[in-house]
């Protein structure tokens, strides 16, 4: 079968009308593995579960009848490519993501969360600057000096299984990437960008966050795989070779490939290469007036599209919602039990779906 033959048959497989960009970019190869994996999870009725706020990007993108985009950090085609479109590895890890998922709750968790608890726990994590790189991927800063290893160690005594720590990664699946999804021209955004500040990081202040780190990368590496574009190192101190080798224990070469260390006297050159100086924060050497703790600093397309959302911030978790009336930015979360779901921003249409690229079932 050639591969114009193999993209029609998919393309029927996967959704009979509009088909975004990013997946007709894929190989005749990948389109059929796309297509196994889709079939694999029907057969072995592996569902995904999505709470109480209706239908995931990951159900349309398996089971419906068009596709959005893949801006999800479980979108189905992450575990492909982390597997090398090996379809029997990919469906393996994305079942069991599923399950560990489904054991947490972590859907209902991320709906109702408390959104001080919300708040303070994400101030532990990296932060989105609200900017995005020059192609479109959205970017994180993580202050590892401004991070109390007492905080970040106490959040988890009372959640062993750190169930808590993964709401700023849901926030950026659920929220961040679907946005800037909507902001890109290839109606995809399946990664994210950070800058990661170490200056005047100590031994002490290392150590007492290894084991803890240790275990959170193992559960992102497994069931938020292929989520990064780049990761940019700032001030490493001295035993950086140490730390490094934790690194190169913790998490997959396809990872670590990705991770860039930067002196002082080479970071703003390497930076600019990928991210505007207008969209690098000041504490890196760009003009961007934004620090770590802050909310996000749009800038002009998103505030264009998100409208009244960027004049007076909402905190708490946020939800992109797309459905056949249109995307919606919703806030979810609770406020002393009293759970809010709130449509923020109404917005038209699909974001990124190419509409000239229909295939008939």
């Amino acid at each position: 079968m050639d591969s114009e033959s193999l993209r029609s048959d998919s393309s029927s497989e996967l959704g009979s009308t509009a088909v975004p960009s990013y997946l007709t970019s894929l190989t005749a190869a990948q389109r059929a593995s796309l297509v196994e994996l889709k079939r694999l999870c029907e057969t072995q009725h592996v569902y995904w579960y999505t709470g109480k706020a209706g239908a995931n990007d990951d159900v349309t993108l398996l089971y419906g009848a068009r596709f959005l985009s893949n801006n999800t950090a479980n979108g189905v085609r992450r575990y492909l490519r982390a597997r090398d479109y090996r379809v029997q590895a990919a469906f393996e890890q994305y079942s069991a993501t599923i399950a560990w998922r489904q054991k947490l709750h972590l859907d209902d968790l991320y709906l109702n969360a408390d959104i001080s608890h919300f708040e303070s726990t994400s101030r532990l994590f990296p932060l989105w600057t609200g900017r995005r790189s020059r192609a479109g991927v959205p970017l994180f800063a993580y202050r590892i000096p401004k991070v109390s290893p007492q905080d970040l160690l106490a959040s988890t005594k009372s959640d062993p299984n750190l169930t808590s720590v993964f709401l700023p990664a849901e926030y950026s699946s659920q929220f961040v990437q679907p946005l800037c999804a909507r902001l890109h021209s290839d109606g995809a955004m399946p990664y994210l960008m950070h800058i990661i500040d170490l200056s005047g990081v100590g031994v002490k202040h290392f150590w007492n966050l290894r084991a803890h780190l240790q275990k959170l990368s193992t559960m992102a590496t497994a069931h938020y795989p292929e989520a990064v574009d780049r990761i940019f190192i700032l001030g490493a101190p001295s035993f950086f070779p140490t730390i490094w080798r934790y690194i190169n224990k913790w998490f997959e070469p396809n990872l670590t490939s990705k991770i860039s260390v930067l002196s002082s006297a080479e970071a703003y050159v390497v930076l600019t290469q990928y991210i505007h100086p207008d969209d690098i924060p000041m504490f890196a050497g760009g003009n961007l007036d934004w620090d770590y703790g802050m909310y996000p600093n749009l800038d002009e397309d998103a505030r264009r599209l998100v409208g009244v959302l960027a004049k007076s911030w909402v905190e708490g978790p946020l939800k992109f919602v797309q459905d056949d009336r249109g995307d919606k930015i919703v806030s979810t979360g609770s406020v002393r039990g009293n759970v809010r779901s709130k449509v923020l921003v109404s917005l038209p249409g699909y974001g990124g779906i190419d509409e000239s690229d229909e295939s008939e079932a």
